[in-house]
């Protein structure tokens, strides 16, 4: 541990010098094979997260009515957390809605648990639809290969599989 934490310490204090070193004893054809891979990473990447924080939005608001309509206190803050959590891989609005609606199940208040049944239903058909042809368009894909891409990624990987294989299919 105190190795690691002590070359990590030397590559970053000496960080130009080892790029220079690099640039200087690379071909000029691989730098520049190099420079495109780290723009289109960058690229991906980056309109990837783009993407899901504008998904974030969108659940944002359909969480937000629907708060807002159920008449939940504080709806504003409750609806970012939920979108939040649905912006994270593994979790999603069933996470908090779910558990929400089984409780108010069993203290006997029907019309709130079927309200955040039906906010989970809406908020997950809309992330379902929304998210393909956000993210294609983020990263400059295809829908339907971003979608293709998706479910190639959890067959094979699950939920991992699934985020990073929009930007293996762009590369």
């Amino acid at each position: 541990i105190i190795f690691t934490i002590l070359s990590a310490y030397f590559f970053i204090a000496d960080r130009d010098g080892i790029l220079e070193f690099g640039r200087n004893n690379t071909p000029q054809i691989i730098q520049e094979k190099w420079r495109l891979l780290a723009d289109s990473f960058k690229k991906v990447f980056g309109g990837y997260f783009k993407a899901q924080f504008k998904i974030m939005g969108v659940i944002y608001v359909i969480l937000l009515i629907g708060l807002l309509i159920l008449r939940v206190d504080f709806a504003w803050l409750i609806a970012f957390g939920i979108a939040f959590l649905d912006m994270l891989p593994v979790f999603g609005t069933g996470t908090v809605l779910c558990p929400w609606a089984v409780i108010k199940l069993f203290t006997g208040d029907y019309k709130m648990a079927v309200g955040m049944i039906v906010l989970y239903v809406v908020s997950l058909v809309v992330h379902q639809i929304v998210q393909p042809k956000l993210i294609g368009d983020s990263v400059g894909l295809d829908p339907f290969a971003s979608l293709l891409f998706m479910f190639i990624g959890y067959r094979v990987g699950s939920v991992v599989g699934m985020i990073l294989a929009i930007p293996i299919g762009m590369i």
